[in-house]
């Protein structure tokens, strides 16, 4: 895979790796990304029957999670936490994501879909940890076609302000932007619009 990768030109900017993986194979986990050169491991989720219903389960979890980071922190990886809607639940400043990213050693990989369809203020949030956010999942959504997979948006055409989200994240570590859509019909169309709405928003900023 590595080979592909350098053969095609390509640069692996971040790579997702399941709980178990950290678990029971984190030496491949570090010998990967060292193939691939690539500087930052994700958590992108908790099964359900995984997630805990407790804020000490919960304290438990970024334990394990800010472990997991200092020991990738020796090998020069960045470990990042990706956000869903269970995360999310909660009083603010007291959700599972808040008592993740209370572990200094953590970095956040927002999905701006899923904040759009969970909080009030999803740019409230990202300014919030703006500090720690090193690239995004910019996916849009809109939150009136249901509460499935037909949420789902092309990046600009959804109702994600985007203006808004590109301006905290001009004053964050932000480093990629990750075009995105779960249930997309149409890959090709999804990453050109997508590429193609965000370079027109980055553009207009640059003036």
């Amino acid at each position: 895979m590595a080979q592909q990768v350098e053969s095609f030109g390509l640069n692996v900017r971040s790579a997702h790796f399941d709980w178990e993986e950290y678990e029971d194979r984190f030496d491949d986990i570090v010998y990967l990304l060292s193939l691939l050169k690539c500087p930052v491991a994700v958590m992108p989720w908790l099964t359900p029957e995984a997630r805990p219903d407790t804020t000490e389960g919960w304290t438990d979890v970024s334990g394990r999670l800010a472990g997991w980071a200092a020991q990738l922190a020796d090998h020069d990886i960045c470990f990042t936490y990706h956000n869903h809607d269970f995360d999310l639940e909660g009083h603010p400043g007291e959700t599972p994501l808040d008592l993740i990213l209370a572990q200094d050693a953590l970095h956040w990989q927002p999905d701006i879909g899923w904040l759009a369809v969970s909080v009030p203020n999803p740019t409230d949030l990202l300014q919030r940890y703006s500090g720690r956010i090193v690239s995004i999942h910019a996916k849009d959504a809109d939150p009136s076609a249901g509460h499935g997979d037909e949420r789902w948006r092309n990046p600009g055409q959804g109702v994600v302000d985007w203006p808004r989200v590109l301006s905290v994240l001009e004053n964050s570590p932000c480093a990629d932007l990750f075009i995105e859509h779960d249930e997309t019909q149409n890959h090709s169309e999804t990453l050109l619009t997508g590429r193609g709405f965000l370079t027109e928003q980055l553009l207009a900023r640059a003036w």
